[in-house]
């Protein structure tokens, strides 16, 4: 299952990322939620998120380390290449992920920034 998803991501195949994921995927993600709860549930409100998070950011590139394993878990670590669309800032955003598969899917994403990834209305970096 890691290897696949790794694979997914480095290829940017992105929109087949979510047939790895449980129906009721759980994600964590407490940098991002500007105050709403902390956690989502299921592709739709995932990608949602991901939706609103990026609305005003151009992707440059992704790089991708690992993934690092440990039993039904695995962890990747992303480090984003953005500009920020409003300002022309440019610069990255990294994240570590631990995922946890159940039933052969990924039932669980737990996100950690290294940087703070920037949120709807900040200007510049998000700091």
């Amino acid at each position: 299952m890691a290897d696949r998803y790794v694979s997914l991501i480095r290829k940017g195949r992105f929109d087949l990322v979510g047939q790895l994921m449980a129906p009721d995927v759980l994600r964590i993600a407490p940098m991002e939620t500007g105050g709403a709860p902390v956690e989502l549930r299921g592709m739709a409100s995932i990608m949602d998120n991901s939706r609103r998070l990026n609305a005003d950011t151009e992707m440059h590139r992704v790089e991708v380390a690992g993934p690092f394993l440990d039993g039904d878990r695995f962890a990747v670590r992303f480090t984003f290449d953005e500009t920020h669309l409003p300002t022309g800032v440019r610069g990255t955003t990294s994240k570590m992920s631990l995922y946890t598969v159940s039933g052969g899917l990924i039932a669980r994403e737990e996100v950690h920034y290294f940087d703070p990834p920037r949120m709807l209305g900040q200007q510049g970096r998000g700091d």
